[in-house]
């Protein structure tokens, strides 16, 4: 019988750009915390023992030295003193009590219902799925569809890359990997 660990984990979910060492880029979002290190999520894997610069949204960037992979997972642990494993984990951990539910939610960015809300929602097998949008804004869609989604999984909402950031009744909430100009976002934006 093998003994299995307990380890705390936090759920922190943030769009983040992982850069390999010859220069090649790809998306992933963050899904928690725990001490033995970062747990990210994306079609594209690094390799086991790979080296990355890690960038997330949120959080800022940091080396980090891949831990292990599977599935559509994989584990980052910080290396290098600037910035330390400890300020890492300290501003990971910040963003993940700022997306722990509030009790009066605060919404930084305007939402605007568009005129045309129909949307299709591309996942990573390449399945499409149509949807409504429920109200837009420069960092994120809150979307109505018929699809089991996950937390963290990664989606192509009309042309925008995301990352599902909240189940909601009925559909998700969805952040964009690259924020839109909120002067752009009005009745007729088109996704």
């Amino acid at each position: 019988m093998t003994e299995r660990r307990v380890i705390a984990r936090h759920a922190v979910v943030a769009p983040a750009v992982c850069l390999r060492r010859d220069g090649t880029e790809f998306h992933a979002v963050t899904v928690d915390i725990s001490p033995a290190g970062l747990r990210l999520r994306s079609a594209t894997l690094p390799t086991s023992e790979e080296r990355l610069t890690c960038s997330v949204r949120g959080a800022g960037s940091f080396e980090g030295h891949v831990a292990w992979v599977e599935s559509s997972d994989f584990a980052v642990r910080v290396v290098g003193p600037v910035p330390s494993p400890g300020a890492v984990a300290r501003s990971l951990l910040e963003l993940a009590r700022r997306q722990a539910p509030p009790s009066d939610v605060v919404r930084v960015s305007r939402r605007i219902v568009p005129a045309h809300t129909a949307v299709e929602v591309t996942l990573m097998s390449g399945r499409r799925v149509p949807a409504q949008i429920v109200n837009l804004s420069a960092s994120g869609v809150a979307l109505a569809l018929d699809a089991p989604l996950s937390l963290g999984q990664m989606i192509i909402v009309g042309r925008q890359r995301a990352a599902v950031a909240r189940l909601i009744e009925g559909g998700i909430g969805a952040a964009f990997l690259v924020q839109l100009d909120d002067a752009a976002i009005g009745e007729h934006t088109v996704l």
